[in-house]
């Protein structure tokens, strides 16, 4: 439903998108991890129409997606997002006259869940309630795509569990693809189907969070006993201390001996690995 096809966006001398290419062909909830100024919200603004790129194409659901597509089929709600300062019912009540496929009942369920104040001004909320009005607009709207960036900053605890049950309400009743851009990595796990990493403008990793709980590992030990056992192994890290070697690997795990340590990896310490040290794996 998502086609990026060798996508290059470059800002003066600044390339931010390296020659992407990506498909995303089945609804669920992706995660898009990546360190401030890796590309995220670039990309998430490609796919919207929000600018051109460079080079390249980007397509949804097979259609050419540039700033003059009439009807991208995409919704995106970045964060610090604007709207008029209407009330909020105001503006959840133009936001289902002007799309009619939007789900009024749905934005309105949540506005109850979240205790929005529908007769208050937009301007008057505090960030965390500006950004759920405008997630929820973003939600309702049924679009083939929903494209969150940041989509809990100002959220307390409380909210964001909250929010990621919304989220999961959403697409269960109706399936899409939904892309979260999110620093809060542990949180959203239980959430989302698949992972995107992208790094200095290109993508480290594309698949399911399922292959992450199944091959990220820690294996410690000896060097000599670290070594042999990861030979033949896909490496995305080490550290060293002394004799005491430690490895991440992105790969079925060795056999547990007495002589090696082995632990699963969490998302924050996978992200870490594939962000912050030289290999990586892609797929």
């Amino acid at each position: 439903m998502i086609e990026l096809r060798q996508v290059t966006k470059q800002y003066g001398q600044a390339t931010v998108l390296k020659n992407i290419t990506l498909s995303m062909d089945e609804p669920g909830i992706y995660c898009l991890l990546g360190r401030n100024g890796a590309g995220k919200t670039t990309l998430l603004k490609s796919i919207a129409g929000y600018q051109n790129i460079t080079s390249g194409m980007i397509q949804v659901d097979g259609k050419t997606i540039t700033t003059s597509t009439l009807d991208t089929g995409v919704s995106y709600i970045e964060n610090f997002a604007k709207h008029f300062n209407l009330p909020v019912r105001k503006l959840i009540q133009i936001a289902s006259e002007v799309n009619p496929n939007y789900d009024f009942d749905f934005a309105s369920e949540m506005m109850e869940r979240f205790e929005l104040d529908g007769k208050k001004k937009f301007n008057h909320l505090s960030l965390g309630m500006k950004t759920m009005v405008s997630t929820i607009i973003c939600l309702a709207s049924n679009k083939k795509v929903i494209l969150l960036d940041e989509p809990v900053l100002g959220f307390d605890a409380i909210m964001r569990v909250e929010f990621y049950n919304m989220l999961t309400e959403s697409f269960q009743k109706h399936p899409r693809i939904i892309i979260v851009s999110t620093h809060i990595i542990e949180e959203i796990a239980k959430t989302i189907q698949k992972l995107i990493i992208i790094d200095l403008g290109s993508i480290r990793f594309f698949d399911t969070l399922q292959s992450v709980e199944t091959k990220a590992f820690r294996i410690s030990g000896l060097q000599k006993d670290v070594e042999a056992a990861t030979r033949n192994l896909n490496i995305i890290g080490q550290d060293r201390v002394g004799d005491l070697v430690t490895c991440y690997i992105f790969d079925n795990p060795p056999k547990q001996t007495a002589s090696l340590e082995i632990h699963p990896l969490s998302l924050q310490d996978f992200f870490i690995q594939m962000v912050g040290h030289k290999g990586g794996v892609k797929k």
